[in-house]
């Protein structure tokens, strides 16, 4: 199914996962990402349910129900710039920076073209 991802990387996830919760398109889009960051990609987060999410004061609707998204952990704002500049070369128009992570998400139902931070 991927050529970066393995299936024990899916159930380490919060919540856990499983690799065929994701999108297959999605994940080969996160192989060519990884590709070009050259970096390992190491996955925080995957697939979540719409009611894990309305349980934790989220919405329900994000790219993470539908298989269509990851938070990449990263602790450098050098890997930070090798993920996002591999993000947006791969075509992926929808980013979110957090402190420790990088969400990247390919839903075209919500809105494209933005980066938005988690910072509080």
């Amino acid at each position: 199914m991927s050529k970066y991802f393995k299936a024990s990387e899916f159930r380490r996830c919060s919540p856990a996962c499983s690799i065929e919760q994701m999108s297959d398109r999605f994940l080969a889009l996160m192989d060519e990402v990884r590709e070009r960051a050259g970096i390992p990609l190491v996955i925080n987060s995957a697939y979540r349910s719409r009611s894990w999410e309305i349980a934790h004061g989220r919405s329900g609707n994000s790219a993470h129900t539908k298989g269509l998204a990851l938070d990449i952990r990263c602790n450098t704002s050098a890997n930070r710039w090798r993920i996002v500049s591999a993000a947006l070369s791969c075509g992926l128009r929808r980013i979110g920076i957090g402190k420790t992570y990088v969400h990247l998400d390919a839903d075209e139902s919500l809105p494209q073209n933005v980066i938005w931070d988690y910072y509080d």
